[in-house]
């Protein structure tokens, strides 16, 4: 004997009943079938919504219409697919229901309740309706087939809406149909879900009861355990039991095999396994549950059985799940130390309240327990505890009771944490990853549950980290470009480049956003960047600097991605200030801007110790030398305690190729048109002649080696003569030029007789910093500097008197996009495979 259980998604149409049917037909060839099925998905809702319509006096004539249509629909849909199939013959065999359903809820309207005893007989009616119909479709296939009344073999006591097995009388009532009880066996004994019969107890009548929550599963259970089937199979939706919610980790595994125990587990607290009740007996007579999909049969789905199992290896921990919704109750003060009876009085209330307790936790000083409950059961719970001690809450001798409402618990499951160390460090370290509180923590001697009580609002953040964390899942990064232009483009190019390859290397990079002005395109799971430029000619958000930065806060806040990186590609003046903002919303920044660094010196703190506040990363490598590693270098001197004594450097590729041309005699007026036309320069190469994008880069360089000092701290040398008139429009500039071509060819002509060249740079020497002409020797670094190229000479306590030195290209669009894209790389920790 196997026993199938197929849920309402699986009885949801004409197509999945038939996926269904084949499923149980295949089945049949390999031993009989107790088969259970629930009602067609939606009509449980409808059934409730018909209920709650009805006591406020409603009419349910609608609510019956749209279910008698519902299945009409399903059944017409079966005769056009399925030869022997009779539509009008099934629909009259469940029309009596819709008759009994209609008067019950004409009694709802009449009387402005539903009884107990009435609200099972309508919740159960889906299940009655779906179960003919399968039982005409395995009819219609020529398969031998029974239907078995649920209320006839499953019977239960306690409460009549979630009820209890009676095992002995449910095994009593099935004896008759188990393997061998007589000759001539049907093969298929079918089975509406849910449904039972209720015993309210010696002088009650027995009625119509529900098995509650997930009440078909639990029907496959008892009908498994009292046929005594060798494995319960559950066709879902879904492969199996995955790490975690799918749709909070997209990436999460499934399961092949679990233990009994981490099923219950990771059901208590709220993953979408089986739940506790239905293990139950599944476990007490060694009987393996199945977790598989009807819409992909073939695939081998999760065993949920007695473990040990091979195919875990040595992992720790089976799955992360999280129960939304709770609330944190403590209950302290000086009388609870050393008090035996505290925590009987503590839980005796919460019991006269009808709650349940999910977990609970006290501090060794004995001073507080704390334990959650659902939210909407923690007002009543608190009232009861009030009551409970008004005394001792009145002379002070117990404090306040205190409520913590829109909590969540986070649990990671598994057997293995008993043979595995540092389980609690690794679940701990991932929700300190992305800053969560934790507000408690809990673990069972069993050793197989952890759980920690945060903000609910972090739940899913939270299930994320730890997921990648424990299976090593990619690292995300979700970036955010601000910028698409020469530069911001080309890394967003390269991005779409490399990404299948960082996947590889599990590091998953989405851009969730690209700003220019021309709009915002923002998409959750990630644009398409295949055709990026394509799609910002219809942007989703018009451009508007300050609000699309309220926008992308805003985003983060209540998507709360893993790893947010905000990318500034822009050469804006304005939006550096805003970076504060944005790293107080958790997101990291990347960016070749160098305002920010240049600002006002307490800003340039103020961002660092924001930054290190949110657990954030500021990056900025291309600051200073596109894609060279200035930055890094720089700090890691720094950290490692080694201090710079002197700095010079070429840090302008454009001013390098203008400087080196003089070497060759070319004019300098000549030199800085070639620049200009190779798009070495900004537009007006004053702009690079003038040093004030040098003096920035010096200025960063100073700071980053510990000196606060301001921009307008350093000392400015004119390129051009004082005699010289650079004003004026970019043509009348360019004609004036030549004007100083005698000028820089005597000063080159002089450096020739010495063994000499002229190069523009900055230097630092005690803490002060300079721009301007320089004088260099052929023993000096930057001799040879020029082609525009780049090139950082430091000299420190350790490199010398050959100093450290860094060169090459320090412009063009793919060196400083490339160093943009290291610096958001940096966000995450990877070692490269090759």
């Amino acid at each position: 004997m196997i026993t199938l259980k197929f849920g309402g998604t699986s009885m949801a149409n004409a197509r999945r009943i038939l996926a269904s049917a084949d499923i149980i037909i295949n089945r049949a060839k390999e031993d009989r079938l107790s088969v259970v099925v629930s009602a067609a998905a939606g009509v449980s809702n409808t059934l409730q919504a018909a209920i709650d319509a009805c006591v406020s006096g409603i009419s349910g004539t609608n609510y019956v219409n749209d279910i008698r249509n519902t299945h009409n629909e399903i059944c017409l849909e079966l005769q056009s697919k399925l030869p022997g199939f009779d539509a009008e013959k099934t629909m009259a065999k469940i029309e009596p229901n819709f008759g009994e359903l209609e008067k019950l809820l004409a009694g709802c309207v009449s009387f402005g309740e539903c009884p107990d005893t009435v609200h099972c007989r309508i919740m159960g009616m889906g299940e009655l309706l779906s179960a003919p119909i399968m039982e005409n479709v395995l009819l219609a296939k020529k398969q031998s087939v029974i239907f078995l009344d649920s209320r006839k073999f499953v019977f239960t006591t306690g409460n009549q809406k979630e009820g209890e097995a009676d095992y002995s009388a449910c095994n009593e009532a099935c004896a008759p149909f188990r393997d061998g009880a007589s000759p001539q066996q049907t093969r298929i004994l079918l089975f509406p879900g849910f449904i039972c019969t209720f015993n309210g107890g010696s002088g009650t009548k027995p009625v119509m009861g529900l098995l509650g929550r997930n009440g078909s599963d639990f029907s496959a259970a008892i009908i498994g355990a009292s046929l005594r089937a060798k494995r319960v199979e559950f066709w879902t939706d879904v492969d199996g039991v995955y790490t975690a919610d799918p749709r909070v980790v997209k990436d999460a595994i499934l399961v092949d095999d679990m233990s009994y125990e981490e099923a219950m587990e990771l059901s208590f607290f709220g993953s979408k396994v089986l739940h506790p009740k239905t293990i139950a007996p599944l476990q007490a007579k060694g009987i393996e549950a199945w977790s598989l999909n009807s819409h992909n049969p073939s695939a081998r789905g999760t065993r949920i059985g007695q473990g040990p199992f091979e195919s875990r290896g040595k992992s720790s921990i089976c799955g992360i799940s999280s129960l939304k919704h709770v609330s944190m109750i403590s209950v302290g003060g000086s009388l609870m130390r050393g008090r035996t009876s505290m925590a009987s009085k503590i839980f005796s209330a919460v019991s006269s309240a009808g709650s349940s307790i999910l977990l609970i936790t006290q501090s060794s000083s004995e001073y507080t327990i704390s334990f959650c409950v659902r939210d909407s059961e923690a007002d009543i719970v608190k009232d009861a505890l009030e009551a409970k001690f008004e005394l001792e809450i009145r002379e002070k001798l117990i404090d306040a009771i205190d409520v913590r409402k829109d909590c969540a618990i986070v649990s990671v499951v598994g057997d293995g944490m008993i043979a595995n160390r540092g389980v609690a460090g690794k679940f701990l370290n991932a929700l300190s990853s992305q800053d969560i509180n934790i507000l408690a923590i809990a673990q069972g001697s069993s050793e197989r549950c952890i759980s920690a009580v945060i903000e609910n609002e972090y739940a899913d953040t939270a299930v994320r980290a730890v997921h990648q964390f424990f299976f090593h899942t990619a690292q995300t990064i979700e970036v955010f470009a601000f910028g698409a232009g020469t530069i911001g483009g080309t890394m967003i190019d390269q991005i779409r480049d490399q990404r299948e390859k960082l996947l590889k290397e599990n590091v998953d990079i989405k851009v969730l956003c690209i700003t220019t002005i021309d709009g915002m395109l923002l998409n959750e799971d990630g644009l398409d960047l295949s055709n990026w430029r394509d799609q910002m000619k219809k942007p989703d958000f018009p451009f508007n600097s300050n609000q699309n930065v309220d926008d992308i806060i805003k985003f983060v806040r209540e998507k709360k991605p893993l790893n947010p990186v905000f990318v500034d590609c822009t050469a804006s003046y304005d939006l550096p200030e805003r970076y504060l903002d944005i790293l107080n919303a958790g997101m990291s920044i990347a960016t070749p801007n160098k305002r920010a660094n240049s600002m006002d010196i307490k800003f340039y703190h103020e961002l660092r110790r924001t930054a290190n506040k949110m657990h954030r990363r500021f990056l900025y490598e291309t600051n200073v030398g596109a894609g060279l590693p200035i930055i890094d270098t720089l700090q890691n001197l720094y950290k490692s305690g080694d201090k710079l004594e002197s700095f010079n450097g070429i840090m302008s590729g454009s001013l390098s190729y203008i400087f080196g041309k003089l070497d060759e005699g070319v004019p300098f007026s000549k030199a800085v048109l070639e620049a200009k036309e190779l798009r070495y320069t900004e537009p007006d190469p004053r702009d690079d002649l003038n040093g004030m994008d040098v003096a920035r880069k010096g200025l960063i360089i100073a700071r980053e080696s510990g000196y606060d000092i301001e921009l307008s701290d350093i000392q400015m040398f004119k390129v051009f003569p004082d005699n010289f008139d650079s004003s004026g429009t970019v043509e009348e500039f360019l004609k004036k030029l030549p004007e100083v071509d005698d000028y820089f060819a005597k000063k080159i002509a002089d450096l020739k007789k010495k063994g000499k060249v002229l190069r523009m740079g900055a230097t630092i020497k005690d803490g002060k910093v300079s721009v301007g002409m320089m004088e260099v020797g052929q023993d000096d670094p930057l001799y040879s500097v020029k082609g525009g190229e780049n090139a950082f000479v430091f000299y420190t306590e350790r490199y010398q008197p050959i100093p450290l030195t860094v060169r090459g290209y320090g412009a063009g669009a793919g060196v400083t996009a490339a160093g943009v894209f290291g610096d958001i790389l940096r966000t995450v920790s990877f070692n490269p495979e090759r």
